[in-house]
């Protein structure tokens, strides 16, 4: 487990400096969570350091405590323009971002410069996006808005050395796609201001990979012990839908009394780490207690709602969307609530209006394209499914659900080909995730079987000893099948036998019923193929004479087995000096209580009353 520095009274200064900075720019989702996270810093810690921190705030009450990247000079500036940036800040929180640019046009200082560019950046950006829904649904529209004017923007901000201004010159470079030129500034304003998340979050956008984290941790010039990275560590690996089990440990620590203590952000990440590795039971246990705390909290509803809907919890998911209907309608992830519970009652039009509306209301709203794409390839649309995952893709291709949907679509268009390609980019990003090896196998069945046997394979080494069992017998059920394909008998007896043990170890007390079908048939013609292996080839003559036994009694239209068979074999270990029915035989080495548990085939015999028939084997 790391070492993480314990939150002391430099933090709590740190904390509240950064956030009465954040707040003046107008960074509002960096100053709600730095405000949430220097609330749940116990209140005694707060409290023995408020009067430290509240002079510290007042940079210009003692020149000795300032940042060494503000000079006295800007301070002085800040004075005099105070008037002015306090208007132009209320012009802002009222989203009158001309009126803002206006006021401050006249200020020096280089908190008035950023709230400046930032105002024009905003202003740009809602012109680009208008100018770009002119265009709907015609051919003429692009992929994304364009936003000409990020270049001036960029040009108005280069090599500034007050921090927040470089954070916005590595905005601009990153919606120019000049990732590396970003990364390298992003690391000098972290390494100077390290509590701006805005610039952790531009970080995380510009990380496509746990491996290229590692390495932008190691250039932001920060102590080892530092809180931020460790949180930033679990943010990307959650956006990565990469978590493991570090990762919860990591939010077990920093919700530690010495850390921040229920905090909402903290919580909600250990939430959808557990989500990610499929701990349901968990995940929701933890959404629960986060939302019992701060019942009114929409951030992470979405993912909440994906939980209960996965567990089949209806009762749940009618009663979060009808309590947030009442809250806010207008927001996207209270859409996906009401989405997911009509899903669930699979009134799949409803639920795909819903995710539509959530993402007119936010176009950038992964979750929904995601789910509305699920919801088209249920109802056998997959033109529209595969339009939801690569406006998806669009967004975030860090994601492997896009993928996965997309690969998922293709294979049911029968074009395998583009389906595998698809599969394959989300197995990059999720190489130890069941079900994507399992889509990639479905993929190549037809034309490369024994590409395909290897997906399957790698799927069944990844399964859990918790994954449902019905899972684990039809992935090894294809490896049979596939085995057949290809022609390799020694590959085929070893499935065939592995299919058989697990359904012997597993499948007792399932209530099987008569005619068989499905599972059940394939396990007898395994039990055959198997028995006439051995028989042939003089190979456990014991376990052959058992099978042949048991599928003559149970005499069922998928094998008919001959009733010399049995002698046969008899007669051939005789021949060799063995007594079948002898438990001293060399050759006996099987019999009906078969290793855990009995035979399957013994369970079918007594369900069908016809034990009797096997009493002298």
């Amino acid at each position: 487990m790391k070492i993480i520095s314990q939150v002391d009274a430099q933090f709590i200064t740190e904390i509240r400096r950064c956030l009465t900075d954040t707040a003046d720019r107008g960074l509002v989702v960096a100053s709600k969570w730095l405000s949430e996270l220097l609330l749940s810093v116990p209140a005694s810690k707060r409290t023995t350091n408020a009067q430290i921190s509240s002079t510290s705030m007042n940079a210009s009450a003692d020149y000795e405590d300032l940042p060494e990247w503000l000079s006295r000079e800007d301070v002085d500036a800040e004075e005099r323009d105070a008037d002015v940036f306090n208007l132009a800040r209320k012009c802002m929180e009222a989203r009158q971002y001309h009126r803002a640019i206006h006021f401050v046009r006249g200020c020096a200082s280089s908190k008035a410069r950023f709230i400046s560019v930032y105002c024009q950046f905003i202003t740009s950006e809602k012109k680009a996006l208008h100018e770009w829904h002119k265009t709907d649904n015609t051919r003429h529209q692009a992929p994304l808005p364009v936003n000409t004017a990020i270049h001036d923007l960029l040009d108005s901000v280069t090599h500034s050395t007050d921090p927040w201004l470089q954070f916005l010159e590595a905005l601009f470079l990153h919606r120019l796609s000049r990732i590396p030129e970003a990364l390298n500034v992003l690391y000098h304003t972290l390494s100077l201001c390290p509590w701006n998340w805005s610039a952790w979050a531009l970080l995380g956008q510009c990380l496509d990979s746990s491996k290229v984290l590692t390495d932008a941790l190691t250039n932001i010039d920060l102590p080892l012990d530092h809180p931020l990275p460790q949180m930033f560590q679990i943010q990307i690996m959650n956006e990565l839908h990469t978590a493991t089990d570090v990762e919860i440990q990591l939010c077990d620590r920093l919700l530690g009394a010495d850390y921040f203590p229920r905090n909402f952000w903290l919580m909600g990440q250990r939430g959808r780490a557990l989500y990610d590795t499929l701990e349901f039971t968990k995940a929701e246990a933890q959404f629960e207690e986060m939302f019992s705390l701060d019942p009114n909290r929409i951030e992470d509803l979405d993912v909440y709602s994906n939980i209960l809907h996965l567990c089949g919890n209806p009762e749940k998911l009618t009663a979060l969307a009808e309590k947030f209907l009442l809250i806010d309608k207008n927001r996207p992830e209270v859409c996906c609530i009401v989405g997911n519970h009509y899903s669930l009652q699979l009134d799949r039009d409803k639920a795909i209006k819903y995710f539509r509306r959530a993402t007119h209301l936010d176009r950038t709203c992964l979750t929904a394209w995601i789910l509305m794409g699920l919801e088209y390839h249920e109802l056998d649309n997959y033109p529209a499914a595969i339009e939801s995952f690569r406006k998806a893709l669009d967004i975030n291709k860090k994601d492997s659900r896009p993928w996965v949907g997309l690969g998922a679509a293709y294979s049911a268009m029968a074009m395998p080909q583009y389906g595998s390609f698809y599969y394959r980019q989300a197995i990059k990003l999720r190489p130890y995730e069941v079900s994507i090896w399992e889509g990639l196998g479905t993929c190549f069945w037809l034309a490369k079987p024994r590409d395909s046997r290897f997906a399957f394979k790698r799927a069944m080494e990844l399964l859990k000893t918790t994954a449902p069992l019905k899972q684990r017998v039809e992935i090894c059920s294809k490896l049979v099948k596939l085995a057949h394909t290809i022609g390799d008998k020694k590959e085929t007896l070893e499935q065939e036998s592995e299919f058989i043990r697990i359904c012997d170890h597993n499948l007792f007390g399932v209530s099987l019923k008569l005619p068989l079908e499905g599972v059940v048939n394939q396990y007898i013609t395994c039990m055959h193929d198997v028995a006439e292996y051995h028989e042939s080839n003089d190979g456990n003559l014991k376990l052959a004479y058992d099978y042949y036994s048991w599928l003559s009694a149970l005499d069922l239209p998928v094998i008919r087995v001959k009733p010399s068979v049995t002698e046969q074999i008899k007669a051939k270990a005789a021949d060799k000096g063995c007594d079948l029915t002898n438990e001293g035989s060399l050759q006996f080495g099987y019999s009906l209580d078969y290793k855990e548990g009995r035979c399957l085939a013994l369970e079918l015999l007594q369900q069908s009353g016809r034990t009797g028939l096997i009493a002298d084997v």
